[in-house]
């Protein structure tokens, strides 16, 4: 079975909520955290950087690991592939800036969020102090 692997940042600001995306992708709406796929040949943390200067054109500064997949999750989007995703607490310079048409942002408390997938739905728990799902 192939692996895609995924990289997610974890962005919160001084009053305790997080900043979730809305995208735009095959012909409907998807809400998540701020992040993607990891490029052949890129490490998580360079994938991170990369992800965070496309989607939000900001410089990580530093990221702290927060949470890698533990459980089996089927890719949503690669027929046939298991996902690992891996979520990092970023710390970051320079304004958060959305110049994608297919992207917009919001920052959400923890229980707002109405995340799309099942391991940003576990991250989101994670954030809420509740413990896992067994």
């Amino acid at each position: 079975m192939k692996w895609v692997v995924r990289v997610y940042g974890l962005l919160q600001d001084e009053k305790g909520r997080y900043l979730v995306l809305e995208e735009y992708f095959q012909g409907g709406w998807i809400t998540k955290f701020p992040g993607g796929g990891v490029e052949p040949q890129e490490g998580l943390v360079d994938a991170l950087r990369r992800e965070m200067r496309e989607e939000l054109n900001i410089t990580v500064r530093r990221a702290e690991h927060f949470y890698t997949t533990d459980f089996f999750q089927r890719s949503y989007y690669h027929q046939g592939a298991r996902l690992l995703s891996v979520y990092y607490r970023v710390f970051y310079v320079g304004e958060i800036r959305v110049t994608l048409p297919w992207l917009r942002l919001f920052w959400l408390y923890p229980g707002l969020m109405g995340l799309t997938f099942p391991v940003d739905r576990y991250v989101q728990r994670l954030l809420m102090g509740e413990a896992p799902a067994e």
